[in-house]
């Protein structure tokens, strides 16, 4: 197992620096150094006052969980979840160990799926976007974090609530937190770069919960509404990347004119 960790985190590590050189050069180039420390606060501070910032950001991420967005991601997470349930049998017996639960490739789903994977890719995607000069990239791991903070509270808010009984009889298992952490991910990451990237993770994340039934860690229905946690949590943290509107206005100038973009709040 500590070889398959070694492995993932290596693995993450070069796809970091495969989506963070792209934008190095146009950070030098704009004529803004790399920044090399930690901005916790997001705006170009560090230190104390950066620490209360961004937990103040974690602190509104649990206010903005009660909004009418998040409703519709958690009542179709438990429409899902109670649709799936009465197949959570049947789903179980057809996947159980269809994959040797040994193989290699299952226990790299498991290890991408642990907090103790999501937290560090979070903390080395907002460190290496500051390494490399990229506002965005430091931007998005700062996002990465707050929604694994969000979704693993959440996560085990319902899991001490519920106590649903695992399917191989160990206990919590609704909903599943590698599901929630690993949808988390897959949304921030969309919503700040896209599709391009965020198809690769949603598959991670699929895969993720097809191992976590394949090794009777979970039924079903708790992936259903894990993924549904973490997508919940992750939309709450890219909140503000919604609240800013751009908007195309043309102006006049002597001799020509042209057209610029304006942000609106």
């Amino acid at each position: 197992m500590k070889e398959v960790l070694r492995i993932s985190t290596m693995a993450a590590m070069f796809l970091l620096l495969i989506l963070l050189l792209p934008v190095a050069p146009a950070a030098a180039q704009a004529g803004d150094p790399p920044d090399k420390s930690i901005d916790i606060s997001g705006s170009g501070t560090c230190g104390a006052s950066g620490f209360f910032r961004f937990a103040k950001d974690v602190g509104s991420d649990y206010k903005n969980f009660f909004s009418k967005e998040t409703a519709i991601w958690y009542g179709a997470g438990l429409a899902g979840a109670g649709l799936i349930h009465i197949a959570d049998d049947d789903i179980r017996e057809g996947l159980l160990d269809s994959v040797d639960p040994e193989s290699a490739a299952l226990k790299v789903g498991n290890v991408y799926g642990n907090l103790a994977f999501q937290f560090p890719l979070a903390l080395g995607w907002w460190a290496a976007g500051h390494a490399f000069g990229s506002t965005q990239a430091a931007e998005a791991g700062r996002d990465l974090l707050r929604a694994q903070i969000n979704a693993a509270s959440w996560t085990y808010v319902f899991k001490y609530t519920v106590r649903r009984e695992r399917p191989n009889g160990e206990p919590r298992s609704f909903p599943s937190g590698h599901v929630s952490a690993t949808f988390a991910t897959a949304m921030v990451l969309q919503e700040h770069y896209g599709w391009k990237v965020g198809v690769p993770f949603f598959l991670g994340a699929g895969y993720t919960a097809f191992v976590r039934i394949n090794d009777d860690k979970h039924w079903a229905s708790d992936v259903v509404f894990g993924a549904a946690v973490g997508l919940a949590s992750a939309r709450t943290v890219t909140l503000h990347l919604r609240k800013h509107k751009v908007t195309l206005v043309p102006f006049a100038v002597p001799g020509g004119g042209g057209i610029a973009l304006l942000q609106r709040n």
